[in-house]
């Protein structure tokens, strides 16, 4: 399969995608076991939109190109499986629990994430998650 027929699905709420919350910077274990349902800054999408159904109720896909044009990362689940295989080898006793969780759920969904990379310098802390939004 080549990259570009390589579907990345994400599940959201029915009125449009939520935007992330650019103040809060996570590992990539703890988004996934513990931000369900919070806003960070990554997002959850999945190679398989059956496996992602608790997600929300709306069905959205995610296009590599324009992740990749508008200079966001797009850690493709290969990636994301070797990086939390690498914090629960060594990662301190806590974190190495939530990598081994992690990469339980990652697989389950073939989960995938984007990494916003937006340019935030001049906007304050306070007006980070309504400027997201525009």
């Amino acid at each position: 399969m080549t990259e570009k027929t390589i579907n990345y699905f994400r599940r959201d709420q029915l009125d449009g995608i939520t935007a992330p919350d650019l103040s809060k910077d996570c590992s990539y274990a703890e988004h996934i076991v513990r931000a369900r349902g919070k806003r960070t800054q990554l997002t959850s999408v999945s190679l398989d939109q059956m496996k992602i159904n608790d997600f929300g109720p709306a069905l959205y896909r995610a296009l590599k190109s324009e992740i990749d044009r508008d200079g966001h990362v797009l850690v493709e689940h290969a990636d994301l499986m070797r990086k939390l295989r690498k914090a629960a080898a060594s990662s301190g006793k806590e974190e190495r629990s939530r990598a081994l969780q992690a990469k339980r759920y990652a697989k389950r969904r073939l989960e995938c994430l984007v990494d916003w990379r937006f340019g935030i310098v001049r906007i304050d802390r306070k007006d980070l998650i309504t400027w997201a939004f525009h």
